[in-house]
This record gives C-alpha cells, sequence and structure tokens, in this order.
C-alpha cells in the first residue's frame, strides 16, 4: 500500500450497503463528488469466526489456532480499478469482540497483513483493556454497547504510545439512540489527551448518510476538538494512521512520521480553517 500517494480528504470506514458490492458505487462515487481522495472498505467480523472449542485451545496454543483462521472479505481489485485516478482505496477489516482471551489469538492471526487497515471493536471492559494495552491493531472504535466502557486517561495514554487511534463514526451521531453515548466517548478523548490520535470516519453504508468534509469539520467542533484538530480528524491524522499500519503491515520498519503537532504544521492548518471559514460564509 502506498501512503505517500494518499491526498486529500479521507474516511476510513466505509461498509458495503446490504453486503452487495455493486451498491458500494454510488456511495464512492459520493465521497468523490464531496474531494474525498483516499477511503478504506470495511467488513465487519463477529468474535464467534474464532471458534468457542475450549478443549481444542488446550491441545494447541494460540499461534496454531489463529493459523488457521481465514477471513471472508470483498474483494475490493476491480472496485480500485473503476475509481482509479479518482480515489485511492484500502481494505479495512474489523473485529466485534467481547472475550479478551481471543484478543491473543488475533495478535497471532497472519492473516491480518493481508489487510491494510485492523480496527478492534471491544464489547467488554476486559477486551478494551487488552486492546489498549496488548493487541497489535491500528485503531480501536466505541460503538454504542448495552455495556458502557470505563475508558480512564491511563488507558488512553497507553493506546496512544503505542500508536493506536480512537476511531468516531459519525453514522452514530446521526442515529438519536446513539448520540448521547458517542459525544460521551469524544469528550473523554479531549479531557485525557485533547483529542491526540483521534480520527473521524463515517461508518457509513449508505448515500444519503454520506456528508460532505466542511460539515464534518463543523462538526467535529462540537466533539471537543478545535478547528486545527477537527480538520486534522479527516486528513493529517488518517495519514498518520495508515503510516504506523504500513509498518505493522511490513513487521518493523524504520520511518519518519512528521509530528502534526509542531508549530509549523499547526499554523499551517490554521491558515487553512481561516480559508475554510472563508468558504463557509460565502
Amino acid at each position: 500500500m502506498n501512503i505517500r500517494e494518499s491526498t486529500g480528504f479521507y474516511d476510513l470506514c466505509v461498509n458495503v450497503p446490504k453486503n452487495k458490492i455493486q451498491n458500494l458505487y454510488p456511495v464512492l462515487s459520493k465521497l468523490c463528488e464531496y474531494g474525498f481522495k483516499t477511503i478504506a472498505i470495511n467488513t465487519n467480523i463477529d468474535e464467534s469466526i474464532l471458534g468457542t472449542d475450549k478443549k481444542k485451545k488446550k491441545k494447541s496454543g494460540d499461534s496454531e489456532i489463529s493459523q488457521g483462521i481465514v477471513f471472508e472479505t470483498i474483494n475490493i481489485e476491480n472496485i480500485r480499478k473503476e475509481f482509479d485516478g479518482r480515489l485511492k482505496i484500502f481494505n479495512r477489516i474489523t473485529f466485534f469482540c467481547s472475550d479478551f482471551a481471543k484478543t491473543h489469538i488475533l495478535n497471532h492471526c497472519s492473516s491480518l497483513k493481508t489487510y491494510d487497515l485492523y480496527a478492534f471493536a471491544p464489547r467488554t471492559q476486559n477486551a478494551l483493556q487488552c486492546a489498549c494495552t496488548q493487541l497489535n491493531a491500528d485503531i480501536i472504535t466505541l460503538r454504542p454497547n448495552p455495556m458502557s466502557f470505563k475508558l480512564n486517561k491511563k488507558l488512553y495514554d497507553q493506546a496512544i504510545e503505542r500508536g493506536i487511534h480512537f476511531e468516531i463514526q459519525y453514522i452514530d451521531l446521526l442515529n438519536v439512540e446513539f448520540r448521547k453515548t458517542t459525544i460521551h466517548y469524544s469528550h473523554l478523548f479531549h479531557t485525557y489527551g485533547k483529542s491526540k490520535n483521534v480520527i473521524l470516519s463515517s461508518g457509513s453504508n449508505d448515500i444519503k448518510t454520506i456528508r460532505n468534509p466542511y460539515d464534518l469539520i463543523n462538526l467535529a467542533c462540537l466533539l471537543g476538538l478545535n478547528e486545527v484538530q477537527a480538520k486534522a480528524s479527516i486528513l493529517h491524522q488518517c495519514k498518520r494512521l495508515l503510516l504506523r499500519a504500513e509498518r505493522r503491515h511490513r513487521g518493523k520498519a524504520a520511518f519518519i512520521i512528521k509530528d502534526c503537532t509542531k508549530k509549523s504544521v499547526i499554523e499551517e492548518d490554521a491558515q487553512c480553517v481561516k480559508k475554510l471559514k472563508t468558504y463557509i460564509e460565502f
């Protein structure tokens, strides 16, 4: 995956509408129209694929179990050809998991290297703790859940130190039932780390719920992000995330990531925000 060619706005979680690949093309066309240049097509995987046979787990180690796991996801090569020159397309896999013991199996799963982005959606507090401290994921996405998570500053800092990014999916903000919880987690990111390593994705599978980048920047300001951070959540932070994912994909590799908190970058973003205000007022 060539990260250096990625430009423009990012949406790193686009789902396939009704599991029919042909329904995805109008969504991607709309994203192009709005100025997005880099997207990730997501596939959700439930923990049940890892199996529940405890006797089998005792006989073989986590690494042996993980070698036999094959994930069925969509083939995006035809989509890449269709949108060549208009969109840079990556593939992403998201695990929904409640059993923290299964996170160890995921860590040894070689199949993950075939995906550009690896996201983890915990369903329990223990799964969240393992994700922040041990799991080699690129993204932690806190989706609305019957069980609320107790994300504290220590866990947040541990995840950030390991290069993990937290994701806000604005599809949850459009749902009245999930809105309050999503805003709550967003403000925790701001309280614990000034929204460091936070990205904003759509999580959408419907053309009607796609929003343009300028609406998203305004929306992000309501989630505890200032104007510069709001813009970075669909630009610089996403590129940093993809670079981190490339490191995981290639194994241990040395490269330099430009710190988006440097004064020069902040000043540059501030100028862009100023231009953005002029655009909106116009």
